[in-house]
């Protein structure tokens, strides 16, 4: 692996840019789309079903086949979200000429970083908002 240090703004995150750790090697674009592709059948036939169940007024059925529709349907919608965020995210990547991240750190880990090997990152408040030492002046 590169051993270059990039800084990410949340936006170029893309999948799993709101978690605040982990290795992001493992959520992949492929799974994602995978995953989703698969709940697609579901999403679609479960409403079909709700409204047979309705129809023939059985009101276990309906109330079994409402939550798997917001199941279904809700899992399918945040996967189709996800895979739009990554999409954006490679985009504004590319513009930059940044690679996928790998790894996450906090802001005080990265401020730290930064202010130990100096770059053209100011190290401010806006660029780090959630380090929890206080900078300069504050």
């Amino acid at each position: 692996m590169d051993s270059t240090i990039h800084a990410y703004t949340r936006d170029e995150w893309g999948i799993g840019g709101s978690q605040p750790y982990g290795n992001y090697s493992v959520h992949t674009v492929t799974g994602l789309v995978t995953v989703t592709a698969l709940m697609t059948i579901p999403a679609l036939l479960a409403p079909v079903m709700l409204v047979v169940a309705v129809v023939r007024l059985e009101l276990g059925i309906a109330l079994l086949f409402l939550a798997c529709t917001a199941l279904f349907t809700g899992g399918w919608l945040l996967g189709l979200r996800a895979l739009r965020k990554e999409s954006t995210a490679g985009k504004l990547r590319r513009l930059k000429g940044l690679p996928k991240p790998r790894f996450a750190v906090t802001d005080d880990q990265a401020r730290w970083w930064f202010e130990e090997h100096p770059a053209e990152i100011p190290v401010t408040r806006e660029n780090f908002p959630d380090s929890s030492r206080p900078f300069p002046g504050e």
